[in-house]
């Protein structure tokens, strides 16, 4: 097949009379055999009668070595077995068709193994019924139909169905292999020759070479073609195995492509079994089966589980019910395409159909196989005879005909598209999970490194929004007492000089509600002092009030990261001038999300914009806080006519503020519709691959961040500051409107201003409205008496408003003890009913 004599220990499909040693092995050249393109398909020899080299031994039809390729027969083998067989004497092993060593008299006793007792036969029916096939859909011309006539690909048909179940003859199966699985295209298509390919990865002093070295002699051992460094098919696996691992340095070696590659070298050529390999691995199985993670046999192996649930659900039980991890035994059965553990004549039909229908056989046989053995592992008690039991069942296989047509009936009605579907799910959360692989270290050498890392198990989502609850009590501020405050009302917080109070809401400037030892009440704001407990939590930077450059971090690094992945796949408008931008998808995906529980949701934020009482972190789950945010930036920023880059960034801000940007990305990809709407199938938001950010983002929970979400906005005119005469006496009397201070510092107005008339001292005229809300907050658990309580409170305050309309200061106050339930006055009283 090639010239050139020095082609680095490549043998074309010639053999060679000796077995070549390691030296040897590469330098010598390939013979002068074709590999059987021209030969006719009628004319392929039946097992037995394959060609030999003049002077050489060839096996005895259907006795040992008869079912292997002509260049991988053992003439020193052959040679000791024709000498017993003249002086008739007993051979010192006994071998069968395909070259493994079998026990004596295991063929002869009647309840021997069927597989060994049983000759491997081709049935002549059957291959004249493949000779017709390929005659009238091949040939088209007058004269013998020859392999190199018949295209690199067999087309899929119902006909070509019917034929691979019933199995491929095996003087046909190299050929045909070859184009069922697009072996053949790829070879005749590859711009590098396999004679390149082995000279560049002769290397013998790489680790990927020294590694194969130490698996070759224990790939299969009880083989005579590769039971030692002599044996013939010891130097083609090595350039093979070398071979996939320069042309696919990503993946490497792998021991399960070394199983592969040896059982197929017993049927084929050595470079017809190289690129057998490269269809294995770059078509047959899911991408990353055979790299150094196995991710994706791994990703199978949980798609297996989730079919057996569907499938067997007896079998289902039973596994639950003790705990068996079914992946330890079935990982390898599909990383050696069951190479290593069903016998070799079922291995030929296992593959004639997975060269033909994909890995996809690799599911329903083994279905097939534990729906075979189903009963009898149901009646297992004990969870060690159940995992041997199941190990077992490919041994215990006898008649193939029987495992096909019970996988056809267990798991026919399963397809391509629903295995990849749960392929991308499972391979989705895997890469996440090995995803810590590839991350930089971190170089903040003074943080806890276990706390820094990424977490991408399946367990850290089902925790999330409890930790969101953790982290929203746990950023609430705290202060320090500056004097002693005692309680007089149920409404008030009493507290000791120097003890620390955890501040829940400053809504109001003078009167804070806070919380001291379980207990929850108002006090005087001048009577603690905030402590700044920045840089004593866990964080490693500042915020944009102390610093510049976190900003930069966030408003110039971050931000435009997550513009881009927002960005990727995202829909053009089809219409001429019409605007396209993430932020559009995030303001009705958010709209979306409240929606599914709108009237609740409604209600509790406008009690939240009225009350503020989000700030009890009790109220906003993760969705109604993203609805509230988009909301907030829109009603900010539209006033500034900022564009929407600048909202984007800001309402990144925002949820860095509230450690829930994590939760809003994981919101927004799963909000399926509006999703759909404005982005490509193909586009980040709706692959996998979010899950990967929303954990890199989750780290960032971590950090306390207090960021403005106005920093991009034009700074506002601030009005001119009130005379000290004029602050002490609305500090003193009561309320003067911002309108009327406004006017009367400007100069507009040089009227008199006017009072509302001066309330009692003391604390219940302290504040109001909001002292009254804070007494519902008890029954914030439940909603309905929650809202009750709120609008009898706000009735309550409707009704101060209408003692203050009074024109005498004496209706005043008998009006507010009639409401307090003092002793009230007639006319009181006629006001109330009034």
């Amino acid at each position: 097949m090639f010239s050139d004599p020095t082609a680095e220990g490549y043998s074309g499909r010639g053999y060679q009379a000796e077995s070549l040693t390691e030296e040897e092995d590469d330098t010598s050249g390939p013979s002068d055999h074709g590999s059987g393109e021209g030969v006719s398909v009628a004319a392929t020899s039946l097992l037995g009668f394959l060609s030999s080299p003049s002077g050489n031994y060839s096996p005895s039809p259907g006795g040992p070595f008869s079912a292997l390729t002509p260049s991988m027969w053992p003439q020193d083998i052959l040679a000791k077995i024709a000498q017993t067989e003249d002086s008739e004497g007993q051979p010192e092993f006994r071998y069968d068709e395909f070259g493994f060593r079998v026990e004596e008299e295991d063929a002869a006793e009647p309840m021997s193994n069927k597989l060994l007792s049983t000759p491997l036969t081709e049935d002549p029916q059957n291959r004249l019924k493949w000779q017709a096939y390929l005659e009238f859909t091949h040939n088209h011309e007058v004269g013998d139909l020859t392999w190199d006539k018949i295209e690199a690909t067999l087309q899929k048909s119902e006909k070509l169905n019917q034929l691979v179940m019933s199995g491929i003859p095996h003087s046909m199966r190299e050929q045909l292999w070859l184009r069922l699985s697009g072996a053949l295209q790829k070879k005749v298509g590859s711009e590098t020759s396999y004679k390149d390919i082995v000279k560049a990865s002769s290397d013998d002093n790489s680790l990927t070479a020294k590694q194969i070295e130490k698996d070759l002699l224990r790939t299969m051992p009880s083989n005579a073609c590769f039971s030692d460094k002599g044996s013939t098919g010891i130097p083609r696996l090595r350039r093979i195995l070398r071979g996939l691992a320069w042309l696919y340095p990503d993946i490497g070696y792998c021991q399960g492509t070394g199983m592969i590659a040896a059982c197929l070298l017993l049927f084929m050529e050595e470079e017809e079994a190289f690129w057998m390999m490269c269809a294995i691995v770059e078509d047959l199985v899911p991408a990353s089966y055979f790299s150094s993670s196995l991710i994706g046999v791994q990703a199978d192996q949980r798609v297996l589980r989730q079919l057996i649930v569907s499938y067997l659900p007896k079998l289902d039980g039973v596994l639950k019910e003790h705990d068996i991890e079914l992946s330890l035994i079935t990982l390898h059965w599909f990383l050696t395409a069951f190479a290593s553990v069903v016998h070799i004549k079922l291995l030929l039909r296992l593959w004639d159909l997975f060269f033909y229908e994909g890995s996809i056989i690799l599911f329903k046989i083994t279905l097939g196989m534990l729906k075979m053995k189903e009963e009898e592992l149901c009646e297992l008690e004990n969870s060690a005879a159940i995992f041997n039991a199941l190990s077992d069942i490919p041994g215990d296989i006898q008649d193939v005909d029987e495992l096909i047509e019970m996988a056809m009936q267990t798991s026919g009605s399963l397809t391509d598209v629903v295995l990849e579907a749960h392929r991308r799910k499972h391979l989705a959360y895997l890469m996440a999970d090995q995803g810590q692989i590839i991350n930089p270290d971190t170089t903040a050498t003074n943080l806890p490194k276990q706390d820094l890392q990424a977490d991408y198990s399946l367990e850290s989502h089902k925790q999330d929004h409890e930790n969101f609850v953790n982290v929203s009590r746990n950023r609430r501020r705290r202060a320090k007492a500056l004097l002693d405050f005692e309680r007089h009302d149920d409404d008030e917080l009493g507290f000791r000089k120097n003890d620390i109070i955890t501040i829940i809401s400053q809504k109001d400037e003078h009167c804070w509600v806070g919380e001291l030892n379980g207990l929850r009440g108002w006090f005087p704001a001048k009577f603690v002092e905030l402590l700044d407990e920045r840089s004593k939590l866990y964080t490693t930077a500042g915020d944009d009030q102390v610093t510049e450059a976190i900003t930069d971090l966030v408003r110039g690094t971050l931000c435009p990261a997550l513009k881009m992945i927002f960005d990727h796949g995202l829909r053009q408008p089809s219409i001429l001038g019409r605007t396209c931008h993430p932020w559009l998808f995030i303001e009705e995906a958010a709209q979306r999300e409240v929606e599914k529980d709108f009237d609740s949701v409604y209600s509790r934020l406008v009690l939240c914009k009225t009350y503020r009482l989000d700030e009890d972190g009790k109220v906003l789950t993760p969705e109604e806080l993203l609805y509230r945010a988009v909301q907030s930036v829109n009603m900010t920023h539209d006033t500034a006519h900022a564009c929407m880059d600048v909202k984007f960034r800001s309402w990144i801000c925002y949820g860095l503020n509230e450690q829930v940007l994590h939760l809003w990305l994981e919101a927004l990809c799963s909000c399926d519709p509006a999703v759909e709407k404005w982005y490509h199938s193909w586009s980040f938001l709706r692959s996998p691959g979010w899950v990967q950010i929303k954990c890199e983002l989750r780290l960032l929970s971590k950090f306390s961040f207090n960021l403005s979400q106005d920093w991009e906005l034009p700074n506002k005119k601030e009005a001119a500051p009130t005379k000290y005469g004029e602050e002490h006496q609305i500090q003193k009397y009561g309320e003067v409107t911002q309108n009327q201070v406004a006017k009367k510092n400007n100069g507009a107005h040089k009227k008199k201003m006017k009072f509302h008339g001066p309330e009692p001292a003391g604390k219940r005229n302290q504040k109001g409205l909001m002292r009254r809300v804070e007494k519902c907050a008890p029954l914030k658990d439940t909603s309905s008496m929650f809202m009750k309580c709120c609008q009898v409170q706000t009735h309550y305050m409707k009704k101060v408003d209408r003692c203050r309309d009074l024109p005498t200061r004496k209706q005043q106050r008998q009006c507010r003890r009639a409401l307090r339930g003092e002793k009230p006055s007639g006319r009181s009283m006629r006001l109330n009913r009034e």
